[in-house]
């Protein structure tokens, strides 16, 4: 059978299915709450352990609450023969966010705080991982509904003030933070980012570290000073670059929403209104932390 190329109508998700367990789940990011209810207790365990400090038991007061259930199949995507970038399909109806992975069939609402997660048996993907893709989705739909983002980018804690390295895979966002030597490294792959009290962009510390495993998980809010698109070079250095393009540059780093901008053109101009304060261009870097002297030399 041919794969699916979006994910399934909402009507799908109305037949009768057994919850996963009795287990509860739910994370804190900065404000953003989510609540996974009706888990196995070894998958609880598992995203217990794999969230850490990041756990919140307090978050079903409130936020985006998801209902979990079994589905009698062993995937919803056929896994492939040889290994492939994760397919994540999605579709918006509104609000409404429709979600398909390999054993992950969902559907979540940003403004009601409801949503329910299919979860199939098939072992290809672990169901921890399989459920994370899903949170993030979530995460990141959130994020643009108040104005901020969930980037495909590095980022860093120096001095109290948060910093972004956006770009493709193979970028080097995992060399960059592999390389600091002077600040904390909230991520090397997916970072946060969300309105402050004083209408300016704060960065939050996040689950969603990617490879990188040094130091300890950064938690807290911390003001975003710059963002940079990074492109090695043999020599460090800030350049600056026409707005647009630095905005273009960094709207192609938006996982899971930047595909939905026709249908829901106000979440492309509430990133467009925050990130007006931000100082955005290119960072040029080699395999060292020389990038903190150009980027102090830039004055950022």
């Amino acid at each position: 059978m041919p794969r699916p190329q979006t994910a399934p109508p909402l009507s799908f998700f109305d037949a009768p299915r057994s919850r996963c367990g009795d287990g509860r789940f739910g994370i804190e990011l900065g404000g953003i709450r989510i609540t996974l209810e009706g888990l196995a207790p070894e998958v609880e365990q598992q995203l217990r352990e794999r969230y850490g400090v990041y756990v919140s038991d307090d978050s079903a007061d409130g936020g985006l609450r998801v209902e979990c259930f079994e589905e009698d199949s062993q995937y919803f995507i056929d896994p492939p023969e040889r290994p492939e970038l994760n397919p994540i399909l999605l579709a918006c109806d509104g609000t409404r966010v429709r979600y398909l992975g390999y054993r992950v069939a969902g559907w979540f609402d940003t403004v009601d705080g409801r949503g329910k997660l299919l979860l199939a048996r098939g072992t290809y993907e672990p169901a921890d991982r399989a459920i994370e893709n899903y949170v993030r989705a979530a995460v990141a739909w959130q994020a643009a509904s108040r104005g901020g983002a969930l980037i495909h980018a590095a980022s860093a804690v120096r001095n109290g003030r948060g910093y972004l390295f956006y770009g493709e895979s193979g970028a080097g966002k995992s060399t960059l933070s592999a390389c600091n030597l002077r600040a904390s490294v909230v991520s090397d792959d997916l970072s946060l980012v969300l309105p402050g009290g004083d209408s300016t962009l704060e960065l939050v510390g996040s689950p969603f570290r990617g490879t990188y495993e040094g130091g300890d998980p950064v938690v807290g809010r911390f003001p975003l000073h710059a963002g940079f698109r990074i492109v090695k070079a043999d020599v460090a250095e800030v350049k600056s670059v026409a707005r647009s393009r630095a905005l273009a540059e960094l709207v192609g780093n938006l996982p899971f929403v930047a595909e939905a901008f026709d249908a829901r053109p106000d979440l492309f101009e509430r990133i467009e209104i925050a990130f007006r304060p931000i100082p955005l261009g290119h960072l040029l870097f080699r395999k060292d932390d020389s990038y903190w002297d150009a980027i102090d030399r830039a004055g950022l």
